[in-house]
């Protein structure tokens, strides 16, 4: 991801939305970026992953800080989780 456009998902290549919540103010951050798309294979993949690895219902989606460059996941319990806080760019 280093040259590319990191608000692109290099998991599905959609678009990320802007998202601000509380946990941006613990990441140091403004705001982020986050794949908010049901059918990304790295959302998707994290259901069973996280079932299996701690035995709790919970995915991840793909995060981007622009303020720092990091990426990593974003933890959400349900489909929903998060999808409150995107913002128009």
């Amino acid at each position: 991801m280093s040259e590319q456009d990191k608000t692109i998902c290099p998991y599905c290549g959609q678009k990320m939305s802007k998202w601000e919540g509380a946990a941006t103010q613990s990441w140091g951050s403004e705001f982020q970026y986050i794949c908010f798309n049901d059918e990304c294979g790295y959302y998707q993949r994290g259901w069973d992953h996280t079932f299996r690895r701690i035995g709790i219902k919970a995915s991840y989606r793909h995060r981007y800080d622009p303020e720092t460059g990091q990426c990593g996941p974003f933890p959400v319990s349900s489909e929903l989780a998060g999808k409150d806080g995107i913002v128009a760019e």
